[in-house]
């Protein structure tokens, strides 16, 4: 595609300095002569302009944007030749799409002509300040879906918050849709038969958990272990002095006897019998002696209820054998080294086999949540059913339960009651209606009343709402008591009340939902589950590795939510989050152990920030190579946002060939794609800044020299013209400008927040959000305050029948 600027004569000047719109005074400090020469042209420009009766703005943008968008040409699908610079009002859309590329300094194109800096902040000012008048005079809150799906994270958290129970919600459902970057957008999240079917099946084992009812057979649990885990080394969460191992969270139904059986591989390692111990919730029950042929197996008595099940071998000193090369860290490579320290007896699954000999439900999470009042006589048993049913239905419901609500979950109660015989079984059979009613699958939010004017067509959703808005936001789950408490009272929508609530729930450990479930989608390291490095890669890259690269990032943002710190911080912290694995993968000593902590970085390290860790870099990654291409799409989109359009059909692959002849360097190949005027518009802006992270290859390892033993140049340039060399220096030109990060950031989140795609009509309310979180260095809590308190989190439109739009718009 053919970007904007490229390849189109300069237009006639006609143009205007920062002299015509700011004082002097406003002006940079110690400019050479050129700047100075381009002032005095720009100060003649200006005045010729204003003798021609044309305001300022109007002559910068015929001096510098009409040439290429004008009827003619059509660049971009955007004309500014007749277009009111002074009645942004009349067309916002088109204005908010000219501040998004002024913004992120994309127009005019590097290389062609463009006004001084403070011109060009000075135009974009009053752009911006103009659409925000005009948003105040005729505001817009956008209009969310009616009925929102919760999507199968959200359903798993409100399962775990309401019923005390934790669930593997990919057993159970399938896989959401994606749009705008997120699964929890509204728009994607529909209701198929099939769907619906699995959320019945999955209801019917929810509520049998929850009760404690006795499966209808023995039921078996496999939890299977990467083989390319490395087991040299104590697991995280297990008992301090073992190796290798896993750690399963199993739900067991009831008080009982269970079967746990181990698989071990790696038979053929070493003969010596090694020692593995199994421990519930940490507590040591067995301890056998095993060789890496042996499958051991041992029935146990289980309390009923969520139990953490640990296999580990006891760690011993390993005998230090000298090999000609240095171990590959992968080990399931099949060179069959084993890993790092050589080949070693692992455990390859737990299987959990039960229940045996069912002495009852026991004193379980879920009974005590569910069970607020236990009947003694049958005479009870209808009140207390009516209290634990209304009970779980103002949560489940997010406080909006009538009469009626509770009046369907009764009569399935009774028809459970009657057909299971006990009071039990008709509790049971009323939360499975629960769980798949549309108060608790999706989030209502109803129009109040038909339109009839045009002020009545936008009005503040309602504390409720409220309370579930924020919960989704934050929690990826249903609201606590506290929050429905004040939804109820109606007070949540005061500013004071909001604030405090906002701050108690991120600092709630259910807050951590923010980080995966957002963090992982917008910065795409939830894709490293299914990153497959290849060939020389796969042997340095293992699933310990994996795990620890997506935990560093994941733990960064995590403590600049919680830490209240600053957004650029995720740009420029000089510290990270290491355990050894990692640590060695970067090569920074002294981390020993398998837990992570925060290490201080040296400061010429290349580590600091997103930039540095190895997992945005090897999701950024092809299985065999890096890609300059990919990984400057990421910057653009995730950090500039600012993303490209989408490549045009049957472009060529780069060829991966190798011969005997001197390979091209990944910058010679990218020439090729740049010398076709079609690709060259957006490669020229997208390659620039990929180059900067060419050091680290495709799986985050520093190096000086590519796969071809080519000197590296990862010089590069943004779409502003900024010039850098290094992924340091790259940083340094992000943060010249940290309200273009910022911006970014508070897009993505009020994305993820609304449930839906951000339109021109939403560009105020995040200039405000960014004005108001600039006087408090860009914090993350007030982003997020400044969101919940925001236009279009807080207000709704409603569509209107097409005849009274028509109407209305006469208004």
């Amino acid at each position: 595609m053919r970007h904007p600027f490229v390849g189109h004569a300069t237009p006639v000047v006609l143009a205007v300095s920062l002299v015509a719109i700011l004082p002097a005074t406003a002006r940079p400090q110690g400019a050479n002569a050129g700047a100075d020469a381009a002032g005095a042209r720009n100060q003649e420009a200006a005045q010729q302009g204003a003798a021609a009766g044309v305001s300022p703005e109007r002559a910068l943008l015929n001096r510098y944007c009409v040439g290429c968008h004008n009827p003619r040409l059509k660049s971009g699908n955007l004309i500014l030749d007749a277009i009111d610079v002074s009645k942004v009002a009349d067309d916002p859309e088109t204005w908010e799409k000219v501040v998004r590329k002024l913004r992120g300094g994309l127009m005019p194109p590097s290389g062609r002509p463009r006004p001084d800096e403070a011109t060009y902040k000075g135009l974009l000012t009053t752009i911006q300040s103009r659409l925000d008048t005009a948003a105040v005079q005729h505001p817009d809150p956008g209009r969310t879906e009616i009925v929102h799906r919760l999507n199968r994270l959200e359903y798993a958290n409100a399962v775990r918050d309401l019923l005390a129970l934790e669930i593997n919600a990919p057993d159970l459902l399938p896989a959401d849709d994606s749009s705008y970057g997120f699964d929890n957008i509204a728009g994607v999240l529909k209701m198929s038969p099939a769907l619906m079917e699995r959320y019945l099946a999955a209801a019917k084992i929810v509520s049998r958990s929850a009760v404690g009812s006795p499966p209808p057979a023995l039921a078996t649990a496999i939890y299977r272990v990467p083989p390319e885990l490395q087991q040299h080394d104590r697991q995280d969460e297990l008992p301090f002095g073992t190796r290798g191992g896993t750690l399963a969270r199993h739900v067991f139904p009831l008080n009982a006897e269970y079967d746990v059986k181990v698989g071990l591989s790696n038979a053929r390692g070493a003969a010596d019998p090694q020692q593995l111990e199994i421990t519930i919730d940490g507590a040591r029950v067995k301890l056998f002696t095993v060789t890496a042929r042996d499958q051991p197996e041992v029935r146990i008595p289980v309390s009923g209820g969520p139990h953490e099940v640990g296999v580990a071998f006891l760690r011993r000193p390993l005998d230090l054998v000298e090999q000609v090369r240095e171990p590959f860290q992968n080990p399931d490579a099949p060179s069959g080294t084993g890993g790092p320290v050589g080949v070693l007896p692992s455990v390859a699954s737990v299987t959990i086999i039960g229940p045996h000999q069912p002495t009852g439900p026991g004193d379980t999470p879920s009974r005590r949540r569910v069970f607020v009042c236990a009947p003694t006589s049958a005479s009870q048993e209808a009140r207390c059913a009516k209290t634990i049913l209304s009970t779980l239905a103002r949560r489940a419901y997010r406080g909006a339960v009538t009469p009626e609500n509770v009046q369907v979950l009764l009569d399935f109660y009774q028809k459970g009651r009657e057909e299971g015989g006990t009071f039990d079984a008709g509790i049971e059979f009323a939360l499975r209606r629960l769980l798949v009613s549309p108060e608790f699958l999706y989030r209502i939010e109803a129009d109040p009343r038909s339109a009839s004017s045009a002020s009545a067509r936008i009005y503040r959703i309602s504390d409720l709402e409220l309370a579930s808005r924020l919960s989704f936001f934050l929690w990826s789950s249903i609201p606590d008591d506290e929050l429905l408490d004040a939804a109820a009272a109606g007070t949540l929508k005061n500013a004071p009340v909001l604030e405090k609530q906002v701050r108690r729930m991120l600092a709630d450990a259910r807050s951590e939902s923010l980080t995966h479930n957002f963090g992982g989608q917008w910065l795409l390291v939830r894709n490293l589950t299914t990153a497959r490095p290849g060939e020389t890669y796969a042997l340095a890259f293992d699933e310990t590795l994996r795990q620890s690269m997506q935990r560093e990032t994941e733990l960064l943002l995590d403590s600049v939510v919680r830490e209240n710190r600053g957004v650029m911080e995720l740009l420029t912290a000089d510290y990270t989050f290491l355990n050894e694995r990692l640590a060695e993968h970067y090569g920074i000593p002294n981390v020993q152990g398998s837990h992570f902590r925060r290490v201080a970085l040296p400061a010429d390290s290349p580590r600091g920030g997103l930039l540095g860790h190895g997992s945005i870099l090897t999701v950024t990654s092809p299985a065999i190579r890096t890609s300059p291409v990919i990984r400057g799409k990421w910057i653009l989109n995730n950090i500039l946002g600012a993303p490209p359009p989408d490549p045009p059909p049957n472009v060529p692959a780069l060829s991966d060939r190798r011969t005997q002849a001197k390979v091209q360097t990944m910058r010679e190949r990218m020439a090729q794609h740049r010398s076709n005027p079609a690709c060259a518009s957006c490669h020229s802006m997208i390659d620039p800044t990929g180059f900067a992270l060419e050091n680290f290859d495709a799986i985050g390892r520093w190096r000086t020299v590519d796969e071809s033993y080519n000197a590296i140049d990862a010089s590069g340039a943004l779409p502003d013209g900024t010039t850098f060399n290094g992924v340091s220096e790259l940083r340094a030109a992000l943060t010249k400008h940290p309200e273009r990060f910022v911006n970014t950031v508070t897009e993505k989140l009020l994305t993820y927040a609304l449930g839906r795609g951000l339109e021109y009509y939403d560009m105020p309310a995040v200039r405000k959000i960014l004005k108001d979180a600039a006087l408090d260095g860009y914090r993350m809590q007030s982003i997020v305050l400044g969101i919940v308190k925001s236009y279009p989190f807080q207000f709704r439109r409603i569509d209107a029948p097409a005849g009274l739009q028509a109407s209305l718009a006469r208004q």
